[in-house]
């Protein structure tokens, strides 16, 4: 039987997004069958404790930021590269913590 988590509930399913994350998870070690997103979630719910929020709402933030961080890092300002940087490595951060 699986264990499951409330963090695991999340509802969200995108098809062959949903797919093609949860093989890159799973590529990378991960054999919960979680998304890449989801695990990112749960570490960021984890690192910041933040357990009353919703694994969705976590979730969220995390792609927030995954959209974030690429487009920070292609502008031309020293700044907006330097967040980009800070904000793909707290994604890769929190992704490990997912454990």
């Amino acid at each position: 039987m699986k264990k499951t988590f409330p963090a695991n509930k999340g509802t969200s399913n995108y098809g062959a997004l949903t797919i093609l994350s949860k093989q890159i998870n799973h590529d990378l070690g991960d054999r919960s069958s979680r998304t890449v997103s989801r695990r990112t979630a749960d570490g960021f719910r984890k690192s910041f404790k933040l357990n009353l929020m919703s694994g969705d709402d976590a979730e969220d933030i995390v792609h927030i930021m995954m959209i974030l961080a690429p487009a920070l890092l292609r502008q031309k300002s020293d700044f907006s590269k330097a967040i980009g940087i800070l904000l793909f490595a707290g994604l890769v951060g929190c992704y490990a913590e997912g454990k």
